[in-house]
């Protein structure tokens, strides 16, 4: 039981290294336990779109596990550092590196089962704890109940397991390849002065500007997701290049400028910084490319939430919408039908004969007839879609009456816009007489493509048209009528319009048949939308405090380890006159100079960011683009003053360990 007190003991006293370590790992054990429990729950997929949650949920907890271990790999790197002097100084007093192996192995067990323990314990505590935030955020879900499910508290216990033996088994292999003397100086070692890798940091430049451009250019939604992680990989790999080899040749312009370089604080923080910036700007760009995540992050999954209610809203301007190709009368009759029976009455109708909505590649000036085949091989970003009515329509619908020659036409943009007073087609071309601002039962809203309507003298003139662009040997729908259902429904509740929705589309199924008509219900859309919502609210706040700790756990790291390296030097400078208040004046300068780079560069990423992630937000619905730079601008606040936090609590950690006492 020797090494047993004795790794207790080193446990104990050693808590400026080992109590970081264990809360991460004590934080890494309760966020695992927490979404472990939230996958593995039954009701989650009883829930509506609770299918889509649970895969979402699953993919976060994935990338949680891949984080940490990852992570835990890091935050043992940085203790066996300041470990190995101590490890060391053991070696040299007696014990022999198997002995050391056998006070590592109680070091682990015991931490082990400090952090699983207390770990599991805090994480249902949080578990509970979210299962109440879901509920409020969700607002349905009977089933959706806390359970303490065994086989998720055995899955976590066996994953820290395996992370816990890796890391004995890592510092094991350090020990075996290290002599007592290495040990001893293990925590001293610093880096030689580098050079400055011009071809490096150009290779990082040209990374960022590639991914800043990809980013401020795409137009389309669709290859913005596409092109979105082509530009996170060129950012991260460009935000590393340009930390290792930039801030090199940036304090080497600091060193010779002259005014700069000789005062007192200068002098010593850059200095300081040059002899290690190896390990400095790697750790800096892992705080930038962690921060610049939780911007994103948090960012984006708040303004999903927050803007639910515009999706809502801009999809759908009527409660229900039915299409279908054939059989109007029949869908009219059902209609009433359920109504009657239901007692529901209806309201707000629209019952619309248009085209089918058919495909377009602009070409020039002009569109060009272009079916599914052309559509996937051409690439979606060129389509235009177009609907087409007749006057008489028009008229039924707004009670105003066009005069339309045959060569004009109204014209209503849904999404995006044609700036030319002409409508060019094959060989034809219409004037357009009249743009129409709105439309009943349909909204004007950002689509993946653009969108139009065009209203046309008479149905000759659209059937002359469709034979036209349409190839006749051509199998299509593209030449049938479709006929639209919208109305409201006098009725509250959202269950109870679910219910309604669904007694409908039943009764829909059994008069028309599987695949003659499509359904769309607003209350349906607004359950799971809420579901889904909630579900990217909750991993962005998973992911943001889990980066946030990464992030103040490397700047804690960091400035433990560069202030033990740093006493000997600034003791030096105290002992040949150099002040208390020079010493925090000279820390300040260069703790400030480090950090304040990861954040204005976080900051900057996410600047140039903002145009992909709006089109993203897109492909959700989402165009409110002035909530979401409105949430950015509150969320790099916010993590900047709790950044600010962070670093005054490192300075003071950082001082504690260089200043002179006395």
């Amino acid at each position: 039981m020797f090494y047993g007190k004795l790794a207790f003991t080193n446990l104990r006293k050693n808590h400026r290294g080992y109590l970081p370590f264990l809360i991460s790992m004590l934080f890494l054990v309760a966020i695992n336990t927490m979404t472990q429990i939230i996958v593995n729950n039954d009701g989650m997929r009883s829930l509506p779109g609770g299918g889509s949650a649970s895969a979402m949920f699953g993919l976060g907890h994935i990338i949680i596990i891949i984080f940490t271990v990852i992570f835990s790999f890091y935050t043992n790197s940085f203790l066996l550092k300041q470990r190995k002097k101590e490890l060391g100084l053991y070696n040299i007093l007696g014990l022999g590196k198997r002995e050391l192996y056998q006070l590592l192995v109680w070091e682990s067990l015991f931490s082990f089962l400090i952090v699983i323990v207390i770990g599991l314990i805090t994480g249902l505590v949080l578990s509970k704890l979210a299962f109440l935030v879901l509920h409020r955020m969700i607002g349905v879900g009977a089933d959706f109940v806390f359970k303490i499910m065994p086989e998720s508290l055995g899955f976590v216990t066996m994953l820290f397991a395996a992370i816990f033996f890796l890391l004995f088994l890592i510092n094991c292999l350090q020990i075996k390849r290290t002599n007592p003397i290495t040990l001893l100086q293990g925590g001293k070692k610093g880096e030689q002065e580098p050079k400055a890798r011009w071809l490096l940091a150009i290779i990082g430049l040209v990374c960022i500007v590639s991914a800043y451009w990809i980013a401020v250019t795409i137009e389309s939604p669709l290859n913005a997701l596409n092109l979105f992680f082509v530009a996170v990989v060129l950012v991260i790999f460009g935000t590393y290049f340009l930390f290792t080899a930039g801030s090199i040749a940036l304090l080497k312009l600091l060193k010779r400028n002259q005014r700069f370089y000789y005062k007192t604080n200068h002098f010593i923080s850059v200095s300081s910084m040059m002899y290690r910036m190896k390990q400095n700007a790697a750790g800096l760009a892992s705080i930038c490319i962690l921060s610049t995540m939780v911007l994103v992050t948090v960012a984006t999954t708040t303004s999903l939430y927050l803007g639910k209610k515009d999706v809502e809203e801009s999809r759908y301007s009527r409660d229900i919408a039915i299409k279908t190709n054939i059989q109007a009368d029949q869908v009219k009759k059902i209609i009433s039908k359920v109504s009657a029976e239901k007692q529901v009455p209806i309201k707000d109708q629209v019952y619309l004969t248009t085209t089918q909505s058919i495909m377009f590649s602009p070409k020039a000036d002009s569109y060009k007839y272009m079916d599914l085949n052309g559509y996937y091989s051409a690439g979606s970003s060129t389509a235009v879609m177009m609907l087409f009515m007749t006057a008489q329509e028009y008229e039924k619908q707004t009670k105003e009456k066009p005069k339309l020659n045959e060569d004009e036409i109204y014209f209503y943009p849904v999404s995006g816009d044609h700036k030319s007073d002409q409508l060019k087609f094959k060989n034809q071309s219409f004037k357009i007489k009249k743009r129409i601002n709105e439309f009943p039962g349909i909204n004007q809203q950002v689509e993946l493509t653009d969108s139009f309507v065009v209203v046309m003298a008479n149905q000759n003139v659209i059937d002359r048209c469709l034979n036209s662009w349409i190839p006749k040997k051509t199998d299509t729908k593209d030449r049938l009528p479709k006929y639209n259902f919208l109305f409201n429904i006098e009725l509250k509740g959202e269950k109870k319009q679910i219910e309604f929705a669904q007694t409908l589309r039943n009764e829909l199924q059994q008069g028309l048949g599987e695949g003659q008509y499509s359904f769309d219900d607003k209350a349906t859309f607004v359950s799971e939308n809420r579901l889904i919502t909630a579900g990217f609210m909750f991993l962005g706040i998973i992911f943001g405090a889990t980066f946030i700790l990464a992030t103040a756990l490397i700047i804690y790291y960091k400035q433990i380890s560069e202030g033990m390296d740093d006493r000997e030097r600034f003791e030096i400078l105290q002992k040949v006159g150099m002040g208390h208040k020079e010493v925090r004046k000279t820390i300040r300068s260069q703790v400030l100079m480090v950090f304040s780079f990861p954040l204005l560069i976080a900051v900057i990423h996410l600047a140039f960011a903002f145009p992909i992630i709006r089109k993203l937000l897109v492909l959700f619905g989402l165009v409110n683009w002035q909530l979401f730079l409105l949430i950015c601008g509150i969320v790099a606040i916010v993590f900047a003053i709790l950044y600010f936090i962070v670093y005054r609590l490192t300075a003071r950690s950082y001082y504690q360990l260089v200043e002179r006492k006395s």
